[in-house]
């Protein structure tokens, strides 16, 4: 996650000094993709809900994305479109508290967002990613979108060293276990000062790096096709059981209405 963080524009990326060493890799091994996370931003011709703006008076917006970089180029960015209130966004009446948020590792400024989910694409390759952005494998109703666009691994891309050596970071990682068991698709997680790990589509670590250790991990994935009971139709428990609750509280009330009632009744023929 932000792993280039030089906040190059983003019509700059593929021409940026400072990110030549990256390129100069991709095209000394042709075969390799790399998927990665970018911090970057875009200059607006006028103001949007999530708008900055420079002492020049001109209007942009901030981006934590993920990309993909071969020897043929740059992919589209996939924007980060689940961010973690406080730290990558803060309501205007929140500012105040900007200093204090801004110790976690997030932007004062804030983040732009997408609206959906994007599944990254290369020629001749048999993986459709879904680039999951941090916070975002919390959500898994929101990783089966990636899913259902034809995803048929899911790569996660997220920082988790503002946690500290807690069981913050070990929460995090449980999370990509459970979205491999929901989605029945292997799991790439990359970490910065986190836990690094490869998970099988059962939610098994098969490979691991521990936290804080700077290494790396080389792992034979399979893509998989296959769509899930859950892919299909998602949180339903919990929305059936909803229904039902309210529907006990409702039974409920009226019951409780009706014995009101007839106590005032009874009440009434005793005067």
């Amino acid at each position: 996650e932000t792993a280039l963080s030089a906040q190059i524009g983003v019509n700059d990326i593929s021409t940026a000094l400072i990110y030549k060493p990256v390129f100069d890799f991709v095209n000394r091994y042709p075969q390799i993709t790399l998927l990665t996370g970018i911090e970057t931003f875009k200059l607006m011709n006028e103001a949007t809900p999530y708008t900055q703006k420079t002492q020049d008076g001109l209007f942009y917006e901030s981006y934590n994305a993920a990309v993909t970089i071969n020897n043929k180029g740059v992919s589209p960015l996939y924007i980060k479109s689940k961010l973690v209130p406080g730290v990558e966004i803060l309501p205007s009446f929140l500012k105040i508290l900007a200093p204090l948020f801004e110790q976690f590792g997030g932007t004062t400024g804030g983040y732009a967002k997408d609206n959906e989910s994007k599944v990254f694409n290369t020629e001749n390759n048999p993986y459709v990613v879904a680039p999951v952005i941090c916070f975002e494998s919390v959500y898994g109703a929101y990783v089966t979108s990636y899913i259902k666009k034809g995803a048929n691994i899911i790569a996660i891309i997220t920082n988790d060293g503002w946690w500290g050596n807690t069981a913050g970071h070990k929460q995090h990682l449980a999370y990509a276990k459970l979205r491999a068991i929901e989605t029945r698709r292997w799991v790439v997680r990359s970490a910065n000062t986190g836990i690094s790990a490869v998970i099988d589509n059962t939610g098994k670590m098969v490979s691991t790096k521990e936290w804080n250790i700077a290494d790396a991990i080389k792992y034979n994935v399979s893509p998989a096709n296959t769509i899930t009971f859950y892919v299909q139709y998602g949180d339903y428990l919990y929305k059936i059981f909803s229904v039902f609750g309210l529907l006990m509280v409702g039974w409920n009330f009226i019951t409780i209405c009706k014995k009101c009632r007839k106590k005032a009744e009874g009440n009434k023929k005793k005067v």
